[in-house]
């Protein structure tokens, strides 16, 4: 009974923040964190129905679904990266790109993992990268942090209300998973039968924090992070410079 009541819950909630991402016009200005919840939004609906109605695809499409909502949820890293450098255009197309190595490369992982049959099963795999994932995006949600505590970056607060759902979230299921594999994780069991209420209270964030449109802060004419990666870029490319004409003097015959 408790589980259905907050199963009902965050399906009423997920629909509520679609809703009125699409009637304020939300859902265009952050395309990718509401394709995430409607992602999983949709995950809960086709995982009801064949529950209620066709109990022998309930199993199938479980496991299809978790890696869709697994993959959906790097997106959510995207936007608030996308959102924070949307101001300096030279560091948004580098860290855009080291994004989706980053996440190419641990998916890339465990599919190999997988194909050498280090894992039981594929649901083994989707669990392992799941898991992985966390961990680094609670890693990028570190480095956010310290961006806009080092740059004073101004974001309006319908992206703020995005960045403390999801950190409380990643958070939380970071330390979860970290305490399960000690010895004694009496603490992270707890925590576990507490992960669903968490999520409600992430999704009650969204709620209210996307509820209307905010304007956009107004942002200072002279950009410092797009200024301290201007001068990273040229020290690099002068480093680069000098070491490669070493190299072309020392392969002279």
């Amino acid at each position: 009974m408790e589980t259905n009541l907050v199963w009902s819950l965050a399906v009423s909630l997920e629909a509520i923040v679609v809703v009125r991402g699409v009637l304020t016009g939300l859902v265009r200005r952050y395309s990718l964190f509401y394709a995430y919840i409607s992602c999983v939004f949709l995950r809960e609906i086709v995982g009801l129905f064949s529950y209620q109605f066709a109990p022998n695809f309930y199993e199938p499409l479980y496991w299809p679904s978790e890696f869709a909502t697994i993959v959906a949820s790097y997106a959510v890293i995207l936007e608030i990266f996308r959102q924070c450098l949307k101001h300096s255009p030279g560091i948004a197309r580098t860290a855009r790109k080291l994004l989706l190595a980053v996440f190419v490369l641990t998916v890339s992982y465990a599919a190999t993992d997988l194909l050498h049959e280090q894992f039981a099963s594929a649901s083994r795999t989707i669990v392992e990268l799941g898991r992985d994932l966390r961990y680094i995006e609670g890693a990028l949600l570190l480095l956010v942090l310290w961006l806009l505590l080092r740059y004073r970056i101004l974001l309006a607060p319908n992206i703020l209300g995005v960045i403390i759902g999801y950190s409380f979230w990643v958070g939380l299921n970071v330390v979860n998973v970290g305490l399960w594999f000690l010895p004694g994780n009496e603490f992270s069991m707890l925590l576990r039968r507490l992960l669903p209420i968490t999520y409600l209270a992430t999704l009650a964030i969204w709620c209210c924090m996307l509820w209307s449109a905010q304007p956009e802060p107004v942002h200072p004419p002279e950009n410092a992070i797009e200024r301290d990666y201007e001068v990273l870029a040229t020290k690099t490319r002068a480093i680069l410079t000098r070491t490669s004409n070493r190299l072309a003097k020392v392969m002279r015959p």
